[in-house]
């Protein structure tokens, strides 16, 4: 995967975190029952996509070191 399609999925991803842990994209998972490992499913839902930011960001990480330079600077 080259730099700027993981820059792009990152960006992606953490859009769609933003609408759907904020009003009005949360709405449909708005409710307490089931419960989800000991929490209730609303914030669940918000951990899990706090979760998966922090893949991503690591992911992202990880393509972004193949393609530094030795003086730091990235194209």
């Amino acid at each position: 995967m080259n730099l700027k399609t993981a820059r792009i999925l990152a960006a992606a991803y953490h859009i769609l975190m933003l609408y759907f842990v904020t009003w009005p994209g949360l709405l449909p998972f708005a409710k307490a029952e089931p419960l989800v490992f000991g929490l209730p499913f609303t914030m669940a839902w918000i951990a899990a996509w706090i979760s998966g930011s922090v893949v991503c960001l690591i992911l992202l990480d990880t393509v972004e070191k193949r393609y530094r330079t030795k003086d730091g600077a990235d194209d």
